[in-house]
């Protein structure tokens, strides 16, 4: 029997942002509105608070997040202590987003204790600069890879966005990564976001999602692919099918997938972000 992890965050692992709903670089596909739904942590002695908050209460851990700067990173530096302190003093588990941040800074960030490291791979360089408003950024996402994985970080989890550059360029960064295939990969898809410049757009239509999620699993056998939460919702037979033949994991299933799937397939659920367990 096939088993497949349901990652499930809610309560027990929330996302918290360091710049509550602010972001200097407003991609236009984003302008940081999920920023909003967050827990706003915008200084180190409030992220602190939060962490001891939950903590008493049982959580498991919290995704970092917030807004990047106009250099594409999410500034850890002023809370890399207060980081220090969370990860001494409790035992919740934390995966980062940290915007594409220079090889100089990553020894720092690395040494906060920081359990799992999210990062977007540019499905190109034009993508990059139209979307993510970050130049050479297939450059950027390799040198800070290559950083973080030369200091040691304990969790370095690609995440490709598919839907916002075309078919050919999602096929060719599969191809990309897969030269040197990571241990995990977590799909991701754009949505429609209100209040964006993207916001009649269409959502990524599931052939889109599913031709390169098949590529992946066929340039990379032994990766566990996950698709991730940032993703079009209530699409239960592409779920199916994905789930049945494809993908080691599922972020937030939609609901009714359990009851679909054939009795070859056992769903083990885990309250926590996918990057800390995979």
């Amino acid at each position: 029997m096939k088993t497949v992890i349901c990652y499930s965050p809610g309560k027990s692992f929330p996302s918290v942002s360091l710049t509550g709903g602010h972001c200097e670089l407003g991609c236009p596909h984003c302008m940081g509105r999920p920023l909003s739904a967050m827990l706003p942590a915008q200084t180190p002695e409030k992220l602190c608070e939060i962490a001891a908050g939950l903590a008493g209460r049982g959580a498991l851990g919290f995704l970092l997040s917030g807004g990047c700067s106009s250099e594409s990173v999410v500034d850890l530096e002023p809370y890399l202590e207060a980081i220090k302190s969370i990860k001494r003093g409790t035992n919740l588990k934390i995966n980062a987003h940290i915007g594409f941040p220079r090889a100089g800074s990553v020894r720092r960030i690395v040494s906060s204790g920081i359990d799992a490291f999210s990062l977007t791979y540019p499905t190109s360089d034009r993508v990059g600069k139209e979307f993510l408003m970050t130049e050479g950024a297939v450059g950027r996402y390799d040198e800070t890879v290559k950083a973080l994985v030369g200091e040691g970080a304990g969790k370095v989890v690609p995440h490709i966005l598919l839907g916002i550059g075309t078919p050919e360029e999602d096929a060719r960064a599969v191809e990309n990564i897969s030269t040197e295939p990571p241990a995990s990969l977590v799909v991701i898809a754009f949505r429609p976001i209100r209040g964006t410049p993207f916001e009649v757009a269409n959502a990524t239509p599931d052939s889109r999602i599913i031709a390169p999620i098949e590529l992946a699993r066929e340039l990379m056998p032994d990766t566990k692919i996950v698709l991730g939460c940032m993703r079009p919702r209530g699409r239960v037979e592409m779920e199916k099918y994905l789930v049945e033949n494809l993908l080691d994991g599922i972020a937030m299933p939609s609901g009714g997938l359990a009851r679909s799937l054939s009795s070859s397939i056992s769903l083990e659920r885990v309250p926590g972000c996918c990057a800390v367990y995979l």
